[in-house]
């Protein structure tokens, strides 16, 4: 990984300092801004723009200062890229990567339990004492504020600290699978990694005499960096007062023209024109980008399509939810791991020998953690979250059955992060979904449905728990490009998790019984946590069969991505990547970020046919200053929202 005589250390006290308090402050911001406010929505997008602005700030204001006064004193790049690797780790954890999913499910099965459905005598008694409080107050006012804004502590400890150890273990879990699978990605495959290259350029340390690095200097990027302040700061002028004048870049209906059948069937389609979002598909490879927006137009096709032959409507056949999109994107997550894992065997054989074996041969000194204190730490993890789903009431099977599922998703969305750099994609069917269709509903039993619903926390959004994984493998890809200890980073990232936890459930849960959750967003307090008991019951009343179609689609996912991949390799010319085609067929995310892959594509096109790869470089600083201004308003609207409880304004989505 790094040549030992090389590397420098950013694990000194005042970086572990400097990110404490940006982690104890983006926790308590966060909450304000994504509950209260409902904007920015700051972890909805990786890499966490609280963390990025953060990075941002400092490197333009506070290292500047710092250099002017004695150039010794400032912040080099080790230790700006340490607090950087910490920040976005512990971004989405105390958002929707740990408490704004976790707490509020732990409320919801109780809170919306009715006579009517029946939750307390469908699967309240599955429900583990230690998974939650069950005092009625204590719920009540999770919901409708308590009278003095206090929270029962009292109820809560026992609980946090139990799930606060079962998050360390999975993203510890995460960490040792980073460390088996690094060498082969960044050093074999040789993967983009696209993300890191900003905070890279923007951390560069200036020369003798200087205040600002060239990336700072250079008046292309300012000009990039200009489109979405404009864009921003007028719009999020208009959020404020409504007089001023708004630039509309986003929700540009393009299905209101196809109003006629079969065309109608195509679903709400629009275009959406994010600065960063086309800034991150300038950096890809042109396959990738260009896939991307392909397939998403291609799975409009397959709606129109099932329309022509009346394969959509519902009530008339097996095939009624075609063209199954998330099934075909869950076969598709599915295959990306184990084409992953097919091209990486001799390097993981080598792990595993290297674990039982002194005498392997492989070299992994400089690697983030020992392959064998990765392989047995791994090991160990999953034992312990297999225990607590037992102690929990879970069955041994169902429990692996679904940690080997999220641990093929979670290194699936790894690989999409890495090499097509989208750090915010929604995700397909969960473990929990496949599982059902699977064995369907009766043979998983009531208490499996009930655990397993509980989990729906960590599956239900990507851009939550599971985020957490690429944005590890990004911080030693940054520590391996920078020469930074990587063993010291891991020790770090571990850190900031370890910090992240306590102080996210303390701000989430003192803004929630101050407010009432019923006052704050609604997708992170009700409807994200109230969906999987909704279904729960719905199945343990009208219980499901195995769904023969969906796996069907599943596996049509899944050789269509096999294709795809074999196609790659064997044919240079071949246009179509399978990461494309995983991205499209998910939800929600990819409806805003298909427009700007095109756009980046295109613009990546033209630099290199009409001028190589010289004009490409010359017109990546533009590129980069869209990403680095759109993080930067993402960030300054965050601070304004500060002094206000009204509506905030949203860069993204």
């Amino acid at each position: 990984m790094q040549n030992s005589s090389e590397v420098r250390s950013g694990f000194t006290f005042r970086a572990l300092l400097i990110a404490f308090a940006s982690i104890v402050i983006i926790s308590y911001w966060t909450q304000h801004s994504e509950l209260v406010i409902d904007s920015p929505s700051f972890n909805s997008i990786h890499p966490s723009i609280a963390a990025f602005f953060t990075v941002i700030c400092i490197c333009l204001f506070i290292n500047p200062l710092l250099t002017r006064i004695h150039p010794r004193i400032s912040l080099t790049q080790p230790e700006l890229l340490l607090i950087y690797s910490m920040l976005i780790v512990a971004g989405p954890i105390v958002s929707i990567g740990g408490v704004h999913f976790l707490i509020p499910t732990l409320i919801a099965p109780f809170y919306f339990a009715t006579p009517e459905n029946e939750y307390k005598l469908l699967f309240h008694k599955y429900i583990p004492d230690w998974f939650g409080p069950k005092d009625p107050r204590a719920i009540k006012f999770f919901y409708e504020g308590s009278p003095d804004g206090t929270v029962p502590w009292m109820l809560w400890i026992k609980p946090l600290l139990i799930w606060a150890a079962f998050l360390l273990a999975v993203y510890f879990v995460f960490l040792c699978m980073n460390a088996i699978i690094r060498k082969q990605w960044a050093d074999m495959e040789k993967l983009t990694f696209p993300l890191v290259h900003l905070p890279l350029e923007m951390t560069k340390e200036p020369g003798k005499g200087r205040i600002f690095n060239d990336f700072f200097k250079n008046h292309v990027m300012w000009i990039g960096f200009l489109v979405p302040v404009i864009i921003h700061g007028l719009n999020g002028t208009h959020n404020y007062f409504p007089n001023v004048p708004d630039i509309r870049f986003r929700y540009i209906s393009i299905s209101r023209y196809f109003t006629e059948k079969p065309w109608n069937a195509m679903g709400n389609t629009y275009i959406s024109l994010y600065p960063c979002a086309i800034g991150f598909a300038y950096l890809l490879t042109l396959d990738v980008s260009f896939s991307c927006g392909f397939f998403y137009i291609f799975s409009r096709m397959e709606n129109i399509f099932g329309a022509m032959v009346n394969w959509g409507d519902r009530s008339s056949s097996s095939l009624g939810q075609f063209p199954f999109i998330q099934n075909q994107g869950a076969g598709a997550f599915l295959m990306i791991t184990m084409i992953g894992i097919w091209t990486g065997r001799r390097h993981i054989w080598d792990v595993l020998r290297s674990t039982f074996s002194d005498k392997s041969g492989i070299d992994d000194s400089m690697e983030p953690l020992s392959y064998r204190f990765a392989v047995i730490g791994l090991i160990l993890g999953l034992t312990f979250l297999l225990g607590c789903c037992v102690w929990a009431g879970m069955d041994i099977v169902p429990a692996a059955i679904f940690f080997l599922l999220f641990c093929m998703l979670s290194i699936a969305l790894t690989r999409l992060r890495v090499q097509a750099g989208l750090g915010c994609v929604h995700g397909p069917l969960t473990p929990q979904d496949m599982m059902v269709l699977g064995a369907g509903s009766v043979r998983l039993g009531a208490g499996n449905l009930t655990i397993l619903s509980h989990f729906h926390f960590m599956t239900e959004e990507m851009r939550g728990v599971i985020s957490i994984m690429p944005s590890q493998l990004e911080g030693f890809r940054i520590s391996e490009s920078a020469r930074i200890k990587a063993k010291q980073l891991a020790v770090a990232i571990m850190i900031g998790i370890a910090i992240a936890i306590p102080f996210g459930y303390h701000a989430a849960l003192r803004k929630i019984y101050q407010l009432g959750g019923n006052l704050l967003n609604n997708w992170r307090i009700h409807s994200m946590p109230r969906q999987p008991f909704r279904t729960l019951g719905t199945m343990l009343r009208n219980p499901r069969p195995t769904d023969w179609v969906g796996l069907q689609f599943i596996g049509v996912g899944s050789i269509f991505t096999l294709f795809l991949a074999v196609m790659r390799m064997r044919f240079v010319w071949w246009p179509f990547h399978p990461i494309g085609y995983a991205v499209a067929f998910t939800e929600r995310t990819i409806h805003w970020i298909w427009a700007p892959m095109l756009i980046g594509w295109g613009a990546k096109t033209l630099a290199l046919k009409h001028g190589g790869v010289r004009t490409y470089r010359k017109f990546l600083p533009f590129f980069l200053g869209l990403i680095l201004g759109d993080f930067f308003m993402g960030g300054f609207w965050g601070v304004i929202g500060l002094s206000s409880n009204s509506p905030g304004y949203l860069i993204f989505p």
